[in-house]
């Protein structure tokens, strides 16, 4: 392991909002009683893992929920013992993924004291965005999420956004492209909402049809005659695979298990959409982290496995088989075909020879 990447919940699934396609509110169920991770937790996780790395590069993503429910003084205690148990010349990282509604000027004054890299939830213009993110008492976010965005502009702090794409939302590609690029934002990321309710695809969830649908359209828009100038990372990481490099997004690699999910309270789980109790891989005050890292080995060669179907399909090459989570969602097996396997197939064979095309021109450069 040449580096160690972890995902960590301290707010577990407590949020200041409702969002309508969360997956991880169901969380609630093994977690009942809602704790943010006390102080102590959060020193023992970190001294252990930091221990364990031995000097080895170490990335922590702080995510929820809504993570900044902790306060700013937790994450003041999170770099203090990151500078207490870190060892000299060791590269430690820290990103946070929040909604953005508490963002202010003392957060923006640790971002950038730290270097702290921000991923901020935005689904698009004002009536898209505020579809399916609504406060609790229903209420609309879209403009307190637009004042934090500014103020991270505002004060040079690097984010990106975050965009989550429902069946509602996922209809109105044009109109979220050319929204984020009025905006200016260079980093995009959209992400399909996909769950399942009671043995159903929940209803959110967006269709194969329409995310294929979506991805031509946002592809047709970046292409810009092969020099794109915005980056997504599902196509960037497309790009990589065609130039020969591992992609850096989970979804596409051979295999899955390179980060680890910390609850608040110490569980370990391989994947967040995976926060289930069959999935649970120990807890840090009860198991070795070699016992641990074992377990994620194995749950990570599971997607080596695969349907049938994969090892005939021209595509595998890029998508590897899919991810564990849409195979799940798909026929509640993770051992299945991805949900959206049409949508990529459909999708590579429209747009494989023009992002051969860009990789040309990128190794021109």
């Amino acid at each position: 392991m040449d580096k160690i990447e972890l995902l960590v919940k301290p707010s577990s699934y407590l949020c200041n909002l409702n969002c309508s396609y969360c997956f991880y509110k169901k969380t609630k169920s093994i977690y009942p009683q809602g704790k943010i991770m006390d102080l102590n937790t959060l020193e023992f996780f970190i001294k252990k893992f930091m221990e364990y790395s031995e000097g080895k590069n170490i990335y922590f993503c702080w995510q929820g929920g809504e993570p900044l429910l902790c306060g700013i003084n937790f994450y003041y205690k999170i770099i203090e013992f990151q500078k207490k148990y870190g060892k000299s010349g060791q590269f430690v990282g820290n990103t946070i993924q929040t909604n953005g509604i508490l963002i202010n000027k003392e957060w923006i004054e640790f971002f950038l004291k730290y270097n702290i890299f921000i991923g901020i939830s935005l689904d698009g213009p004002e009536e898209i965005h505020n579809f399916y993110r609504r406060y609790k008492d229903g209420g609309k976010t879209y403009k307190k999420v637009m004042e934090a965005i500014n103020l991270l502009k505002e004060s040079n702090v690097q984010f990106n956004i975050l965009s989550t794409i429902a069946e509602h939302t996922g209809k109105y590609p044009e109109k979220i492209f050319n929204f984020f690029i009025n905006k200016n934002f260079q980093y995009l990321q959209f992400i399909p909402a996909i769950d399942r309710k009671n043995d159903k695809i929940s209803d959110f969830s967006i269709t194969p049809e329409t995310y294929k649908d979506f991805l031509i359209k946002i592809f047709e828009l970046w292409w810009n005659d092969g020099s794109p100038f915005i980056s997504i990372r599902f196509f960037d990481n497309i790009l990589e695979v065609l130039s020969g490099f591992e992609p850096s997004n989970c979804t596409l690699k051979k295999r899955c298990g390179e980060y680890l999910v910390i609850e608040y309270n110490g569980d370990t789980y391989p994947c967040d959409f995976f926060v289930m109790p069959d999935f649970k891989l120990g807890n840090i005050f009860e198991d070795e982290l070699d016992k641990i890292y074992e377990k994620l080995k194995k749950f990570g060669e599971i997607k080596e496995i695969g349907s049938d179907k994969c090892k005939e399909c021209e595509w595998s090459f890029i998508c590897n088989k899919g991810c564990l989570w849409h195979r799940y969602v798909k026929e509640n097996s993770i051992k299945g075909v991805d949900y959206f396997c049409s949508s990529y197939k459909k999708f590579f064979s429209y747009s494989i020879e023009k992002f051969k095309i860009i990789v040309r021109n990128i190794l021109k450069l």
